[in-house]
């Protein structure tokens, strides 16, 4: 059945209505939306951190598939207009599973959907997601977050050269970049004692080519963590597709994730919260994804920590979770990077709004933005993990309380982004541990939350068995 619907799929972007990028910019999504916000009355008290009213995230959910029917995607390369019937939609939102498993033996996760204020485990994803790094970082970089525990599941940086040349896309090189990438992948999670872990593939896939190249014989593996985007807003283009086809044949387990723009063709916090609903709806229907992300950025800073955007992306959570049994992550896009002490108080407010509001899983860190050279470590990662399973416990009543309290704190330090020290200035390269200064903010990070918030981080001594050979 899923087959047969992958090829309407396909046909929908050869088929689908002509249409002018331009126009189904400003008419689908600019007009379109400001059109669904008041037809669905969709606004809240901007006080509000973390909304609780069922009723209005329920109201969200409308919006948001009232969208997907009626805007549907733009596909690039054909220029056509890609549309579902909302039966369409919501035949194929009722037969997802309610969870899915990653990774292999010992390092097997599994992913289950949580409703909001369900005390209940959320899997965290760690990582340097595509962070650029030169070949010889790349290992230390990617054991940081190997070595942690108490991360689920790990994303790679991404490779600023392969073998000393430059990794053109669309070439021979494209597919040895990221065999490249591979290689150094699982041999950190080996050195990690943690071989069977799920990696996220192919980072430096700038096409098709790596992703596809690495997805064979002594490649990644189909319980790895397979990509597949959609550009803003809900555009989609023919190497997507064809991934899309590939992981079908082989069972691969994938992510879809679409960043909704603050501040772009859907406005301001109402629009944005309607595109992440939207957009995920769209992304299961277009590809067939395991699980899927909505990370929404900021339109000049590309952070998602901005004070007004927090609300937003709770109640698109909210939404999602009561409405549909999608498997669903936050993702943490903070502005400050490592040894910047604000960095925590960024995480633990994006962090703090998700888990009361239903995810399913959480990911990140992308440090600094994600922009600058080696700007990653895996403690702002260890970090993440430790204040998800103390906020599982929280309400999003109790969220909303500590949420504004921590965004006193920052809202007058992101508004520029800090990258910080780089990775060999905040780790010791040979025992992989941080350096004294990264290690003592981190403590002082955990302390205070307790002591300010009452968030218990289980921290127990953590060893680092890695093997440098």
């Amino acid at each position: 059945m899923n087959y047969q619907r992958m090829l309407e799929t396909l046909d929908k972007a050869e088929t689908g209505p002509i249409l002018e990028e331009k126009d189904f910019d400003k008419k689908q999504i600019g007009a379109a939306i400001q059109e669904i916000v008041k037809r669905f009355d969709i606004s809240w008290p901007k006080d509000i951190m973390v909304p609780s009213d069922d009723q209005l995230a329920d109201r969200l959910f409308e919006a948001g598939l009232t969208l997907a029917e009626e805007s549907g995607l733009f596909c690039v390369d054909t220029g056509r207009h890609m549309t579902w019937t909302r039966n369409e939609l919501l035949d194929r939102l009722g037969n997802i599973p309610s969870r899915i498993t990653l990774g292999t033996g010992d390092d097997e996760v599994t992913i289950k959907r949580r409703l909001p204020d369900e005390n209940s485990r959320i899997v965290v994803s760690g990582g340097a997601y595509g962070v650029p790094v030169p070949e010889d970082l790349y290992l230390p970089v990617m054991l940081s977050y190997a070595q942690e525990p108490s991360l689920d599941f790990i994303e790679g940086p991404m490779l600023t050269t392969t073998h000393g040349r430059p990794p053109r896309a669309n070439s021979p090189w494209e597919s040895v970049w990221c065999w490249q990438e591979k290689d150094l992948a699982l041999e950190a999670a080996r050195r990690a004692g943690r071989p069977g872990i799920a990696i996220g593939t192919a980072v430096g896939s700038a096409s098709e080519l790596g992703e596809l190249s690495t997805m064979t014989c002594g490649g990644f593996r189909t319980t790895d963590k397979h990509h597949l985007v959609f550009t803003s807003e809900l555009k989609v283009n023919y190497a997507e597709l064809t991934k899309a086809v590939h992981f079908m044949h082989t069972g691969a387990k994938v992510l879809g994730y679409y960043n909704p723009i603050f501040g772009g063709y859907g406005g301001g916090v109402e629009g944005m919260a309607i595109l992440m609903v939207a957009g995920q709806i769209l992304l299961d229907a277009c590809f067939y994804t395991s699980i899927v992300n909505a990370g929404p950025g900021h339109a000049h800073l590309s952070c998602n920590s901005y004070p007004a955007m927090l609300s937003g992306q709770a109640l698109a959570f909210q939404a999602l979770s009561r409405n549909t049994n999608l498997l669903f992550s936050s993702f943490l896009r903070p502005t400050a990077g490592p040894c910047v002490p604000h960095i925590f108080d960024e995480i633990a407010a994006i962090v703090i709004a998700s888990a009361p509001s239903g995810i399913s899983f959480i990911e990140g860190v992308h440090t600094a933005t994600g922009r600058f050279e080696s700007h990653c470590s895996g403690l702002e990662a260890r970090f993440m993990a430790d204040i998800t399973h103390a906020a599982e416990k929280l309400t999003r009543l109790d969220a909303d309380g500590v949420v504004k309290k921590i965004v006193e704190k920052y809202e007058d330090k992101h508004r520029t982004i800090q990258k910080g020290k780089s990775f060999s200035q905040c780790y010791d390269l040979e025992s992989l541990k941080p350096t004294p200064e990264w290690q003592g903010m981190y403590e002082d990070a955990c302390m205070e939350m307790e002591k300010e918030y009452g968030l218990i981080i289980s921290n127990p001594p953590r060893e680092h068995n890695v093997d440098n050979k």
